[in-house]
């Protein structure tokens, strides 16, 4: 990933992504960490965003969870857009097209995989 980020300290750098990895992993047991968009195409610029999948075992609320994660991401200066999700949901929906899961399975790059 060759990004200018000179002067910018928001922008989305590798060490930046291995840092919300490692909170995201230690705050979660993610099953997986899915990148999607322009930080799995490999067309990340200063002007985008991470767009991250958490793929937890179980999910007892979505929205509570990522809530909670982006807690977990206080303090690291990028933006991100997180998105939860459990195995049982990402397995279906990953196989409709015009879903988060989708473009994650067929366009994205798998960041962390659990044992």
């Amino acid at each position: 990933m060759s990004v200018d980020v000179t002067g910018k300290p928001w922008a989305v750098t590798p060490e930046k992504i291995a840092e919300a990895l490692r909170r995201l992993v230690d705050a979660a047991a993610p099953t997986r960490l899915i990148a999607f968009g322009s930080a799995a195409t490999g067309d990340l610029s200063v002007a985008n965003d991470l767009d991250l999948l958490v793929v937890e075992a179980q999910v007892a609320d979505r929205y509570q969870e990522m809530l909670r994660l982006r807690r977990v991401l206080r303090g690291l200066l990028m933006p991100i857009d997180l998105i939860v999700t459990s195995e049982a949901l990402y397995d279906s929906r990953a196989q409709v097209p015009g879903t988060v899961e989708f473009a994650a399975r067929t366009q994205g790059r798998v960041l962390y995989a659990g044992d």
